[in-house]
């Protein structure tokens, strides 16, 4: 296994930078358009917003980092998605052998590479992590607070963890564009329906 991870960090390595690099500099490598109908638009429109300078941008960032050895797990997670969205281009929308094989080959050593770097993965597998400032005792993590109906917590505590939410939605409404800003308040609705209703559930049992 080790005697594998060597070339496959320096074969994706060099394709990740040599793709970025033959975007911004002088297309030296062939950059596919498509033929299928489905998969010329899709290509049409990453050139025309311009997105896929973003996600050569990635894959050339991507690329130096792997070859470098420097924030291999976060290199490599960043530009997993970039490459799964090429691999189903290619499969699905053009369905063209060679790129297939291409894609196939490259999300593979993006896979391989990913899976020697578990260690760095695992924490975010856990079902329920703590996050920063909690504890794993009853009454220092969220649903033991806020969540469990169960729960002992104060009034006063639940009226502080509305706040940051009340500034997440003004943020949404004012700042974000409309369009995505309704999409963004309703996942606030499951947060702040349990925070409402835990609220009341401690004022009535304190009274």
């Amino acid at each position: 296994m080790n005697r594998l991870l060597l070339p496959a960090r320096l074969v994706f390595g060099l394709i990740m930078l040599a793709n970025g690099l033959s975007h911004f500099f002088g297309q030296f490598l062939p950059m596919p358009t498509g033929t299928m109908p489905l998969a010329v638009q899709l290509m049409e429109a990453l050139q025309f917003s311009e997105l896929i300078n973003v996600a050569m941008g990635i894959q050339l960032v991507a690329g130096a980092l792997v070859l470098a050895g420097l924030f291999m797990p976060l290199a490599l997670a960043a530009v997993m998605p970039v490459n799964v969205c090429a691999l189903y281009w290619a499969l699905v929308l053009e369905r063209d052998p060679l790129w297939a094989l291409v894609a196939v080959i490259v999300v593979g050593l993006n896979a391989l590479l990913m899976l020697a770097h578990m260690d760095h993965y695992r924490p975010m597998l856990e079902r329920r992590p703590l996050a920063a400032g909690e504890g794993a005792e009853n009454g220092e993590y969220y649903e033991s607070l806020y969540a469990n109906p169960a729960g002992q917590t104060a009034p006063r505590k639940f009226a502080l963890a509305l706040l940051p939410l009340l500034g997440a939605a003004a943020f949404f409404q004012l700042i974000v564009p409309a369009v995505f800003a309704f999409f963004c308040l309703v996942v606030l609705l499951w947060p702040a329906t349990v925070l409402l209703l835990r609220t009341a559930q401690s004022v009535v049992a304190r009274g």
